[in-house]
Formats: structure tokens, C-alpha cells, sequence
């Protein structure tokens, strides 16, 4: 039996663990998974070179920090102890991240873009590049996206995405058409939506070393894929893929 404290709301766990998984709760009290605690974790780690808690953080309003569709358990719990905003893509406040407002450039000390950057359209090196406009120099990205990590290329599904739209087919199942820029129209079938359909579509799978090249690209140092574990904090990673990725401004 594992044994931890959730460093979202600070609740006492206990649980198998088999139950730590990526997408799997194990936090009885807000729910939270290994991934909603280890980005707690690194933000703590960027804001203040240790790992708190988030009901232990200090009351900074001079720290800033922005959000892309958080977790509502954490994101409001972030908003109580320093400046932070959670945007949306969809919604008020809205934010899309291949468009950085230009009164928002350079304004924050992290950004967290959990489980985003899969369903941006293409090109997905415009969001890379929207988050590091954002943040300040020194500041922290914390990214979360499903990678592979056997191959070397991000895979692109629909490479050439322009002008699209969904239809339903006769057996209840969404397609995808697309015009492309040379004008000429094609159909995608067996589509992949995460938690729903509409902005979920999965546009891309990252490989872990295409996402080292376009972190880098955006001008992104000190890179780090952050699979070492935190066991008072309940955080173990039972695969090297799709674990957190922090990187500075």
C-alpha cells in the first residue's frame, strides 16, 4: 500500500500502487491523478526551488502565472495563492495559444498547458512559440502531451489542415473533411477525440524527441522530461512516455 499526501488539496492517501496511473484518480479527496500532482510539483519547484504542497504555497500575488484549460481543483487553488489565470480556447477569458495577445508577451513566471498541444491545429510549432512569447525570461513551461518514445518524428493526422468540418456518418461516428490550400478535398474516418468531441480531436502523437527539437526551436533551454519520483507527494511513473516536460524561457 502507497502511502501519500495530495499536493493539490492535502488530503492523507492511501492506495495500490497500481493505482498511480496517468489518467487514473487516487486522491479520495479532489480526485487529482500522477499528472495533476506532478505539475503541481513542478510548479512549485520553478516558483520556489522546493516541492510545497499547494495548500502550503506562500501568498505571492506578485508571481503570475496562466493556464490552458486547467484542472478546475487545482487551477482554483493556484488563483488563491498567486496571480493566476486560467484561459480558455472556446471561452472567456480565452486565450489561443498560436495567437499571443500582444499585451500578454512576456507577463508570466510559468504557464501550464496540460494535454493541450495534441488537439492545436497545425502548425503546432506556432503554439511552442506562443508559449514562450508568454512567459518571462526565466520562466517556467509546464507541458504535459501523450508521446512516443520509440520513434523520432511527431506524427501529424492531418498534416494538411485548412479549411475543415465534421460530418456524421450513417453509423453514428464523426468524419472529417477537409479542404486543403491547393483547393483539393479529403476525408479522415477512425477519428481520435479525448474526453469528447469537437477541440478533443487528436490532431497529432508527439515523439519525445521531436518534442526536445521543438521546444528548442521555440527558444527553450534546460529542457527536462521529469519522470524521477516524488513519493510523499504520491507521484511515480510506471513508463517513460508521456510524462511531464519543463523547459525555461
Amino acid at each position: 500500500m502507497l502511502e501519500f499526501r495530495c499536493n493539490v488539496c492535502g488530503s492523507e492517501c492511501s492506495c495500490e500502487p497500481e493505482a498511480i496511473g496517468r489518467e487514473q484518480a487516487s486522491c479520495n479527496g479532489c480526485g487529482s491523478t500522477v499528472r495533476m500532482r506532478a505539475i503541481v510539483h513542478h510548479v512549485s519547484e520553478s516558483l520556489f526551488g522546493k516541492s510545497l504542497a499547494l495548500p502550503d504555497f506562500p501568498l505571492r500575488k506578485d508571481l503570475h502565472g496562466v493556464g490552458l484549460s486547467d484542472w478546475q481543483e487545482y487551477a482554483r487553488r493556484f488563483a488563491e495563492r498567486v496571480d493566476y489565470l486560467n484561459t480558455y480556447y472556446h471561452q472567456e477569458p480565452q486565450l489561443d495559444i498560436t495567437r499571443v495577445p500582444e499585451h500578454w508577451l512576456g507577463r508570466f513566471d510559468f504557464l501550464i498547458s496540460s494535454d493541450v498541444f495534441e488537439h492545436v491545429c497545425p502548425p503546432v510549432s506556432l503554439a511552442f512559440e506562443g508559449a514562450r512569447k508568454l512567459l518571462k525570461p526565466g520562466g517556467t513551461l509546464v507541458l504535459t502531451v501523450p508521446f512516443a518514445t520509440e520513434t523520432e518524428d511527431t506524427v501529424e493526422h492531418f498534416p494538411e489542415l485548412h479549411e475543415f468540418r465534421f460530418e456524421e456518418t450513417a453509423d453514428g461516428a464523426s468524419r472529417l473533411i477537409n479542404r486543403r490550400r491547393d483547393g483539393v478535398e479529403e476525408t479522415f474516418d477512425n477519428l481520435v477525440f479525448h474526453g469528447g468531441p469537437g477541440h478533443t480531436l487528436e490532431m497529432r502523437l508527439f515523439a519525445r524527441a521531436a518534442l526536445e527539437r521543438d521546444l528548442a526551436a521555440a527558444g527553450f533551454s534546460d529542457i527536462r522530461f521529469a519522470s524521477d519520483p516524488v513519493p510523499e507527494f504520491g507521484i511515480h511513473w510506471h513508463h517513460p512516455w508521456s510524462v511531464p516536460v519543463t523547459a525555461r524561457a
